[in-house]
């Protein structure tokens, strides 16, 4: 199953509309909360910039409504966002599935450690020169080869 773009396991370009219907019609939900239950949900980190403009566009298109509720905004999904669901089972089913599977992976807390290493060289890449990448390499080579001893014994 692919990852498709960034967004998180079995979601493509232009589908993450569908993941906040999705949650939202799980129960009401602050923006904050909505960024944490996708993350969690699909094992990637979710950009304030993604989910606030969507919510717009989805209050817009009359799929969630908000209310001012101890000072936040929450959202929560309409019955034209719930037949919106509907319409598109197909593509709900392929992202449900995804959350299966990356509920999965997530069981395992190698994955965040495996971000986190690509994050930490990425974030400090102007002084991880050609030796450095080189040490690197190698000790997750060795890891990879450890690892694959363990599964396939």
């Amino acid at each position: 199953m692919g990852s498709g773009m960034g967004m998180g396991f079995g979601a493509r370009r232009g589908e993450f509309r569908f993941l906040i219907l999705m949650a939202l019609s799980q129960k009401p939900m602050h923006g904050y909360a909505l960024i944490q239950d996708i993350g969690r949900t699909y094992q990637r980190p979710v950009s304030p910039g993604i989910v606030y403009p969507a919510l717009h566009e989805h209050e817009d298109m009359g799929f969630v409504v908000v209310e001012e509720k101890d000072g936040k905004k929450v959202y929560s999904i309409t019955k034209e966002g719930e037949d919106y669901l509907k319409e598109n089972e197909e593509v709900v089913d392929r992202l449900k599935a995804g959350q299966e599977y990356a509920g999965k992976v997530g069981q395992f807390n190698f994955m965040r450690d495996i971000r986190d290493i690509q994050a930490m060289i990425m974030m400090n890449a102007d002084y991880v020169d050609k030796g450095k990448m080189e040490k690197i390499e190698a000790i997750l080579t060795e890891a990879k080869r450890k690892v694959a001893t363990i599964v396939y014994q």
